[in-house]
């Protein structure tokens, strides 16, 4: 005996309105196939599921065990297919969603917030690497996108859909003699230190940034390097050297940094992009026309206006009001402030 969609949903209309007539009228149906198909079901099961009486029917013990049990069966069947055609369009499913360092400061809760908002049965597994990896992840089929910052080694392989534009800003620490500038040109910097992404993080927009430096009149100086952008402010905001970050890390604040617009920084722009592999899953698919129609509310506004003088700069290295008399710190190029 096969257990049918239609059988058990039969059975469940009869268990519900405990009566042949009733129950037939509801399936659209005439009552003699109706109880032929009843009698089928009890055969097959070995089982009295109804006691029939001149009034009508009424579930045995085990009849209504059954139809419970077949209810419930109906509404598994019922979420399954939902739930496969939601899939199939997309607005259900898991998408394993890579990033780099960078873009978790801004794009990447933006966009985060925007699926959590309008494709509720997505769920986003997300994890940091850098550019080179994200890119062999997408392809080998380990990450489902991936956000980077163009330009990048290698995209073979890979549909490529330009998300954002960013502007590359100058972070100096807050008693740097620039810290009050509303902006700065380029060839101002050629005398300052700086600490760089390590080749292996980030050699594309070093070398993007190297350029520039060049096309300014002079190479660019460096002082440290270091693996990631937390650890880039971490040298500046302690009085070591300036670097360059994409403007957006402005947004979040510092108390020890203070970020100054590039003039001519049409030269230092990056193009933030979203990496999948050709014909993505659906949801992937859906995700991407999500961050395209939403692109201005994820690129968002200016956070360094070059044309604003900054005020004052509060500097988190200064002493603080408490500190003891005579005590004194040090300025970035190690003089005594007292």
């Amino acid at each position: 005996m096969e257990l049918t969609p239609r059988l058990l949903e039969q059975f469940v209309v009869l268990a519900e309105e405990q009566h042949f007539g009733h129950a037939a009228r509801r399936l659209s149906m005439s009552q003699p196939p109706l109880s032929q198909a009843i009698q089928r079901l009890e055969r097959g099961l070995g089982v009295l599921l109804l006691e029939r009486t001149s009034r009508g029917v009424r579930l045995t013990v085990a009849g209504a065990a059954f139809a419970a049990d077949a209810k419930r069966m109906l509404e598994a069947q019922e979420a399954a297919v939902a739930r496969v055609r939601r899939i199939s369009k997309g607005v259900e499913g898991t998408v394993r969603l890579g990033y780099v360092s960078s873009l978790g400061y801004w794009h990447l809760p933006r966009l985060l917030a925007m699926a959590a908002r309008e494709l509720p049965g997505v769920r986003l597994d997300v994890r940091q690497r850098s550019s080179a990896e994200l890119c062999e992840q997408v392809r080998q089929g380990v990450a489902d996108l991936a956000l980077v910052r163009l330009p990048v080694s290698d995209l073979a392989g890979l549909e490529v859909r330009e998300a954002a534009e960013e502007s590359t800003v100058l972070a100096v620490p807050c008693d740097h003699p620039l810290a009050g500038a509303g902006s700065v040109p380029l060839a101002r910097l050629r005398d300052e230190e700086f600490v760089t992404a390590a080749q292996p993080a980030m050699p594309r927009i070093r070398a993007l940034i190297e350029d520039a430096c060049r096309k300014a009149g002079f190479e660019l100086r460096t002082r440290a390097q270091a693996e990631d952008l937390t650890s880039m402010l971490g040298y500046t905001a302690a009085g070591v050297c300036v670097c360059f970050v994409p403007e957006r890390v402005a947004a979040l604040g510092h108390p020890m940094i203070r970020f100054v617009a590039i003039e001519g920084g049409d030269r230092l722009v990056t193009t933030v992009a979203a990496l999948s592999r050709p014909n993505a899953d659906p949801a992937v698919a859906t995700l991407l026309e999500l961050m395209e129609r939403h692109r201005p509310e994820i690129e968002g506004p200016a956070t360094v206006h070059p044309q604003e003088e900054a005020d004052a700069p509060d500097c988190g290295h200064q002493m603080s009001s408490d500190a003891p008399s005579g005590s004194a710190v040090r300025d970035r190029r190690g003089a005594s402030v007292e």
